[in-house]
């Protein structure tokens, strides 16, 4: 009985580890893998395009990552991007919004859309994942009607050049998502904001009996999620120099495999924040090093379904894990 409960306290060491520690060495091994296949993977301006391709996931992938900490999943990402990008274009190109308060009205919307995801988990008890869902299915066929089914050009370049300009060489894209991911970082690990939206995602009951108010906590996660999606949508249109009611379609799904590959459970209340960018910066490797070696399009849209399967995985026993 010894050793067998010896072994068995090795294998759940090991697999603490491996949780622990796998993704960095899994995204080591693909840089060095992809930096050995191909003599252009490690050059400034490829590292630079991974880093601007990457952004708009990450951005949403902070949003998505403190609402499941909290114990919430919000799949209407994606739409939001799309609804948010066609309401930029929209008002700057067809009513001549100057495109700075477009801007401001497109990010309204994705408040907006945060507060009636809210209302529906918090105010109608609906499981997240049915009510994001369900506006996602909704925000998508708005923004198809906006659009009349069409990409609507921005012939006003202002958010374009906003977008793509690089201060100091860095990439606006790539600086917001440090911010947002350092914003992020502070609020979870060192606010009080952040150990609430800790012990509500750990159990809700617990928090409400030490006088957490879940509810303002479900509200703020969504908002958060919202606000962000709606600025990856206008990142989307100022480097697509436009808005169509396609952009950001599946972009949730590579949000979802990028967060659980980082260790993150479905249950709520635990993994690191940091780690979610960890997890998007992988994901990204992967995607950038297939199109470098020139791997059909249709092998790498099984390699993302590798990753969202393995990614699963990893959510099963993140969750074993936490619950020993």
């Amino acid at each position: 009985m010894t050793t067998l409960a010896t072994a068995s306290a090795r294998r759940r060491r090991f697999l603490d580890v491996a949780l622990d520690y796998g993704l960095y060495g899994t995204l080591v091994a693909l840089i060095i893998f992809f930096s050995i296949a191909s003599p252009y993977f490690l050059t400034p301006r490829n590292l630079t395009n991974i880093a601007v391709a990457v952004a708009v996931t990450g951005i949403l992938a902070a949003g998505f990552t403190a609402a499941l900490i909290a114990g919430q999943v919000d799949i209407s990402i994606g739409a939001t991007l799309g609804v948010t990008a066609v309401v930029v274009a929209t008002l700057n190109e067809k009513l001549g919004m100057p495109w700075p308060l477009a801007a401001l009205i497109a990010v309204l919307v994705g408040l907006v859309v945060g507060l009636v995801n809210s209302v529906l988990v918090v105010g109608f008890a609906i499981n997240s994942l049915i009510a994001t869902l369900a506006m996602s299915v909704v925000l998508r066929g708005a923004a198809f009607i906006l659009a009349g089914g069409q990409t609507i050009p921005m012939t006003d370049p202002g958010l374009q050049l906003a977008v793509n300009a690089r201060p100091l060489g860095i990439p606006i894209p790539v600086i917001l998502l440090l911010g947002v991911f350092a914003i992020g970082w502070l609020l979870l690990t060192r606010a009080k904001v952040g150990w609430h939206v800790y012990a509500v995602g750990a159990s809700p009951s617990a928090a409400l009996r030490a006088g957490i108010s879940t509810k303002k906590i479900f509200i703020g996660v969504f908002i958060a999620s919202g606000l962000l999606a709606s600025v990856g949508g206008l990142i989307s249109a100022g480097q697509a120099g436009g808005g169509g009611p396609t952009f950001g379609d599946g972009i949730e799904f590579q949000v979802l495999a990028a967060v659980l590959l980082a260790g993150f459970g479905l249950q709520g209340g635990t993994g690191r924040f940091e780690r979610a960018l960890v997890g998007v910066v992988l994901v990204g490797v992967l995607l950038n090093g297939l199109i470098l070696l020139g791997v059909d399009a249709y092998y790498q849209y099984l390699a993302r379904g590798l990753v969202f399967v393995v990614a699963v995985v990893l959510a099963s026993l993140a969750t074993r894990k936490a619950s020993r």
